[in-house]
């Protein structure tokens, strides 16, 4: 009996290790591994949410955020020792890297500190800001775009009162000013004739106008592009589309196109216009809401130049915070992987549209830079 007992016990003490390592994953570790599929599914399958309820709208304006879900979800696991449920998280955290760490490294000079050099350099600098129709600190708003030395200021939101309000401080800094419905746009360097653009609503808010700039004619345009609510995105999406049909068929080799898009780099709507131009950005550069900035409805998208800094401004009264990018004339042709790691892989969903990526300054050299000349107020036409 007692060698019965002895030989049973070291059995079991033999066993022990064994049944240790091969025991299966423990219900905790099913829980975590399931919502880390979760996450990896919205990460590169958003693209399949519906837009019913707004629901493609809020994930596809939020997305980066999933990161912060998946750190959430690593903590957990490894607080509650859930070793095997670990793994599926850190392959959803490598996959949100491979999504997103190329737009952090994107705009990487800061712009504040590039501003002397640009300056010097002729360089091109342009602020968008969506200005917040009633903001009684306009006056305060403008004076912080002022002081960043732009070149090029796209406003929105500009109602008749602010406009009178504004209208001395900007008439004394910039030479030229075009205004459109409640878009205006101030330059130091020569406007043409504006065209406007209704973009789908019944009345213009965004404006079509060639800008003479050092480096030659560059087309400019300003946008505001209509407003959305959860599952009332058509509007915005027909002025999307139009916008990009325009912008597609504009030979012009200098394009910028700025403004409050009211739309998410991730948002599904906004990858076609992203396959013709560059986003100026310094890694996510959320602008609103200015308090919490958690996404970016207000971009400066353009070809034919390169991205030397960028940065986000808080202006007084605003609801968004300004965005501002330094460029430089002339580009280097990049081949279709580049486009897909700088926009990040769920921004296309075809590699049609990545494919599609144009280069319009291959063959058309920038003509040489002059100097700027002295500041003077022009006649401004006003649309």
């Amino acid at each position: 009996m007692e060698m019965d007992a002895g030989t049973t016990y070291a059995t079991a003490a033999q066993r022990g290790p064994l049944e240790a390592r091969r025991r299966r994953p423990r219900v905790r570790d099913w829980i975590i591994g399931i919502f880390a599929g979760a996450i990896m599914a919205l990460l590169f399958g958003h693209g399949l949410a519906p837009e019913a309820a707004g629901i493609a709208l809020v994930i596809e304006s939020f997305l980066p955020w999933v990161g912060a879900a998946i750190a959430a979800l690593l903590m957990v696991a490894l607080l509650s020792k859930a070793w095997v449920g670990a793994i599926p998280v850190v392959v959803a955290l490598v996959s949100w890297g491979l999504v997103f760490l190329p737009v952090l490294m994107t705009g990487a000079v800061p712009a504040s500190a590039a501003g002397t050099s640009e300056a010097a350099a002729g360089g091109l600098t342009v602020v968008t800001q969506n200005l917040r129709a009633g903001n009684p600190d306009a006056e305060a708003a403008v004076e912080k775009l002022i002081e960043s030395d732009a070149d090029v200021v796209v406003l929105q939101e500009l109602t008749g009162p602010a406009l009178a309000r504004i209208s001395p401080l900007m008439d004394g800094t910039f030479g030229h000013r075009q205004l459109a419905g409640t878009v205006g746009v101030w330059s130091r360097f020569p406007l043409g004739q504006g065209e406007p653009l209704t973009l789908g609503l019944g009345w213009s808010r965004a404006v079509s106008v060639q800008l003479e700039s050092p480096a030659g004619p560059v087309q400019l345009y300003a946008v505001h592009l209509p407003s959305v609510r959860p599952g009332e995105v058509s509007s915005r999406n027909n002025g999307l589309a139009k916008l990009t049909e325009i912008v597609e068929a504009d030979p012009s080799p200098r394009i910028l196109v700025v403004g409050d898009f009211n739309t998410a780099n991730t948002d599904r709507a906004f990858a076609p216009l992203l396959a013709t131009l560059d986003d100026a950005r310094a890694g996510f550069g959320f602008t609103w809401p200015a308090r919490y900035p958690a996404t970016r409805p207000d971009h400066i998208l353009f070809c034919g130049f390169t991205l030397t800094g960028a940065s986000v401004i808080a202006s007084p009264g605003t609801d968004h915070l300004a965005a501002l990018a330094r460029l430089q004339p002339g580009t280097v042709p990049r081949p279709p992987l580049y486009h897909l790691l700088n926009r990040g892989i769920p921004y296309n969903l075809t590699l049609q549209k990545l494919f599609h990526v144009r280069d319009r300054t291959a063959h058309q050299p920038s003509a040489p830079w002059r100097s700027r000349g002295p500041r003077r107020i022009g006649t401004g036409n006003s649309l």
